[in-house]
């Protein structure tokens, strides 16, 4: 049960990592262009802050290592690292569909023609709101 319950801080840390480097890399977008991703970062690093938290409160672990699959995880982590890298070269559009359709794939989703358009259909809600309606400012590569 030991394990289990340092797997919790690990994944807590990974977050916050994570969220910091979306939070440094956002930071230094041009113009309104960044304040998306320093949102997002700032959200994933108070989040991995919280469950941090709440797991050091517990004296039980949640997570049962033997039910995690870690390929997935880890195809998830490297879809992650790649979208930091393309989300500012090619937009938030392209890159975000690129990284739902990843991992979709990677969780091993029986139909590639879902996988293509759930992301799409995502992002394309997700623009319409924020771009459109909200005018907060998204990277993007034609748009």
């Amino acid at each position: 049960m030991k394990k289990n319950k340092y797997a919790e801080y690990i994944f807590s840390l990974t977050l916050l990592l994570i969220g910091a480097a979306v939070l440094i890399i956002g930071k230094d977008f041009r113009g309104n262009d960044k304040y998306f991703p320093v949102i997002i970062g700032a959200g994933m690093v108070i989040t991995a802050i919280w469950m941090a938290w709440e797991d050091k409160k517990q004296d039980t672990a949640c997570i049962d290592l033997t039910k995690i699959n870690f390929a997935a995880v880890g195809i998830t982590i490297a879809a992650l690292a790649v979208y930091m890298v393309l989300f500012r070269l090619i937009g938030y559009v392209f890159s975000t569909i690129l990284l739902g359709t990843s991992i979709i794939l990677g969780l091993r989703y029986n139909s590639v023609k879902g996988a293509i358009l759930w992301p799409a259909l995502m992002v394309l809600v997700v623009f319409v709101i924020f771009k459109i309606l909200l005018k907060v400012p998204l990277p993007v590569l034609f748009l």
